[in-house]
């Protein structure tokens, strides 16, 4: 991977040539302008545009898009002291090189404290959002909501601050596209345009939270080369897999989110919250953008498919980034968020990473928020650091300089040694402990296989036995372990506590009783009064079964192979909880069900299946012994002193000592087969035991008897069942009985 150099430690850069064509070029297309209303001042960034003039009047901002003191967020603060002051502040528009809209940009400069302080050579961080007004208000960019936090922790570090209305909203012009090509190719001309300025050092970073967290995608996958790092917190990366996962569509899915945003393009950013009227009159030409969206909205959320017009496909973020992107990425996730899923970036991470792109993971245990809020409830996620933490990624990134922050206490971190201040991966598990790692899930975690048993116990090995159980919606109860209309596995409670992290897959047999079923599944961790804590969540469409883009025909009454993904967890069970796993019919993440959910036959036993990654403590019962065996014979039917051949195929998991029984009027060879260690007979009972040799290599024993003679030896005569010894006890194995007819001699 390669890197631009910030030049913070004061050598000449390499790429001025570049970036003076670059700026050239970009000052051609940039026509910055001064709202009246604004009050600021031109400069020589370029001459004025016509000003397209908000309305005169108050502002009305119903979802608190506009800026002031009664939206001022609750965050937290840099310990640094200042190392500069708050300078100019501007807002330009651009004609947007993929179809001339205009695109509005504001930013905010940083200027030296001292006279002796080089003006000039700053970095640039930049939120893409829908969630501005009109940026030429009278009331300054610095005091707006959504990038608050970043003005007043970063420009007095030396940052210049930006953001940028992407098209449909705030003052920027044309069709709010949810995330399309052309708000794809806006975002990415702002960038080229905030790294070729005189005052810039060439290096953008992208930071922002859902949609926010979702365009820094976009300027990645274009492979941008003023784009230095991104720090994308909840974003969405595919819009099809969020909405419409595995044929299970969420309840947004149809058409409530294209419907948001034409609401968020039309009504929220009305000439009353302070957009131009030529601006907002531009939008009224793009219903049939937004009838679009809803109508193939309407399609997938019916279908679980992609829509054959390339609306979905034009919209996932993922192709590119791994083959272009030379920036870094500090990629932060709620393992808790149900609104954007943590499935929207892992493990797709592990491809960036294989790609060579430095990726930092910051994942906590809170929903869709920032890890600073919650300070004041004493939310276990809560991070007084974060912006310390924020601190030292940028001094990295985008200024080459290191920065050691005081960070919450952590698995791995000596306070007293020198050490990374944004580790490769920063995770809080769900007993809401912090830990430090190189990788995640963390290098204990090894892929572990836990059996369903037929008993309804976690098992290390497949259960030989299997059974079934129906799973259907029951509005009555709840999807706690145990619940009706559930399916549960748990295991014994552990000894010592077991932990798992990453995306565990369940594989199962299900049998549908109709045509367009659903399984959700969920995993707890039950301590021994009970209490059930939720882990992690999967749910699938059964015409889904399988992962693969298009829907499978469900016929009723054949069973189905089911692959399941539960969303990406960091969790523990602690010592003397158990783990479980219910197999249910209910809805999560505002997934909605089935029209008509029907119930499904459930297979549990065999080689149902939980993968997870784990370490710590074994389940229990899932490590337990495991036997089967069978019986084979040279006949059924017998005449009296024939000889006949015994055949036992036993397999025991460990070896355990074998012993077959037989009628104790027949002789048994015992001194003819090796595999015969002695024979008891038990004369109440009417039978001889026959003990055989322990073999701990194979798995077949053979031995010869004789049947009776004479007219009193006619009979059917009962064979077995063989056993194996466990704890001083001998367990009988089905499937080793066997009747045999013996026609004795008459006199």
């Amino acid at each position: 991977m390669t890197r631009r150099d910030a030049g913070g430690d004061g050598t000449e850069r390499t790429d001025v040539s570049r970036r003076g064509l670059l700026r050239a070029g970009a000052a051609a297309t940039a026509l910055p302008f001064v709202g009246a209303a604004s009050g600021r001042e031109a400069t020589d960034e370029g001459p004025l545009a016509p000003a397209d003039e908000p309305l005169p009047g108050p502002t009305v901002a119903p979802l608190g898009y506009d800026c002031g003191e009664d939206q001022t967020g609750d965050y937290t603060e840099v310990s640094r002291g200042p190392t500069h002051d708050f300078g100019e502040e501007r807002v330009v528009e651009l004609d947007s090189e993929a179809d001339g809209e205009k695109i509005q940009l504001g930013y905010i400069k940083p200027e030296p404290l001292a006279d002796d302080q080089p003006d000039g050579d700053y970095p640039v961080i930049l939120r893409a959002t829908p969630y501005v007004s009109d940026l030429r208000k009278p009331d300054s960019i610095r005091d707006c909501v959504r990038i608050e936090r970043l003005t007043e922790n970063f420009v007095q570090q030396g940052y210049a601050v930006a953001v940028v209305a992407v098209r449909g909203t705030g003052g920027s012009g044309g069709c709010m596209e949810l995330f399309g090509a052309t708000e794809q190719a806006d975002v990415n001309q702002a960038v080229t345009y905030l790294g070729t300025r005189e005052w810039s050092n060439g290096n953008v970073g992208i930071i922002g939270r859902s949609y926010d967290g979702t365009t820094p995608w976009m300027a990645a996958r274009a492979g941008n080369p003023y784009l230095a790092t991104i720090v994308p917190y909840s974003g969405v990366t595919d819009v099809f897999e969020l909405m419409y996962k595995r044929g299970a569509p969420e309840s947004r899915g149809y058409g409530v989110l294209p419907a948001l945003y034409y609401v968020i393009s039309l009504a929220e950013h009305a000439p009353t919250s302070g957009t131009g009227l030529a601006t907002y009159l531009s939008r009224a030409q793009c219903p049939d953008n937004y009838a679009a969206g809803t109508a193939w909205s309407v399609y997938s959320g019916a279908t679980g498919e992609r829509d054959p017009s390339g609306y979905w496909t034009e919209r996932v973020l993922k192709p590119g980034v791994a083959r272009n992107y030379e920036g870094s990425i500090l990629l932060v996730h709620g393992l808790q968020d149900w609104n954007v899923d943590p499935s929207q970036v892992y493990p797709w991470v592990d491809e960036l990473r294989a790609a060579g792109i430095k990726t930092h993971l910051y994942f906590g245990q809170f929903g869709h928020r920032y890890p600073d809020d919650g300070r004041e409830k004493g939310e276990p996620n809560y991070n007084e650091q974060w912006q310390d933490y924020l601190l030292a990624w940028f001094e990295s990134e985008l200024k080459g300089d290191s920065y050691v922050g005081e960070f919450p206490e952590a698995e791995g971190i000596d306070p007293d040694e020198t050490y990374d201040p944004v580790p490769k991966a920063y995770v809080q598990n769900s007993a809401a402990e912090w830990y430090t790692a190189e990788s995640w899930p963390p290098e204990p975690a090894e892929p572990r296989t836990l059996y369903l048993g037929s008993d309804g116990q976690f098992r290390a090995t497949p259960d030989p036995e299997t059974t079934t159980g129906r799973v259907f919606k029951d509005e009555t109860s709840s999807v706690e372990p145990g619940a009706r209309g559930t399916v549960t596995v748990q295991s014994d409670p552990v000894d010592e506590r077991f932990r798992l992290a990453g995306t565990p897959t369940l594989s199962l047999t299900v049998t549908p009783t109709s045509s367009a079923p659903h399984l959700t599944a969920h995993l707890f961790a039950v301590d021994a009064e009970g209490t059930a804590e939720r882990l992690g969540w999967g749910q699938v469409d059964l015409r889904y079964a399988q992962p693969g883009p298009e829907a499978d025909t469900v016929v009723p009454g054949e069973a189905l192979s089911v692959s399941l993904p539960i969303e990406p967890l960091d969790a523990v069970v602690p010592a003397g909880s158990s783990l479980a796993l219910v197999l249910n019919q209910g809805t999560v993440s505002g997934r909605t069900e089935s029209p008509t959910p029907t119930p499904l036959v459930v297979q549990t036993g065999g080689d149902a299946s939980l993968t997870v990654e784990a370490w710590g403590a074994d389940l229990g019962r899932g490590a337990q012994p495991t036997a089967a065996g069978r019986r084979a014979t040279d006949g059924t039917a017998y005449q009296g002193g024939a000889t006949a051949r015994q055949t036992l195929i036993v397999s025991a998991d460990p070896p355990a000592p074998v012993r077959d029984t037989v009628p104790a009027s027949w002789t048994v060879f015992a001194a003819d087969s090796e595999d015969v260690a002695r024979t008891e007979t038990d004369s109440e009972a009417g039978v001889t035991h026959v003990y055989l040799q322990p073999a701990a290599d194979r798995e077949t024993f053979e031995y010869f008897v004789e049947v009776p003679d004479g007219p009193d030896g006619s009979g059917v005569y009962s064979l077995g069942p063989a056993a194996v010894e466990r704890d001083g006890n001998w367990v009988p194995l089905s499937g080793t009985s066997a009747d045999a007819f013996v026609a004795g001699t008459p006199e």
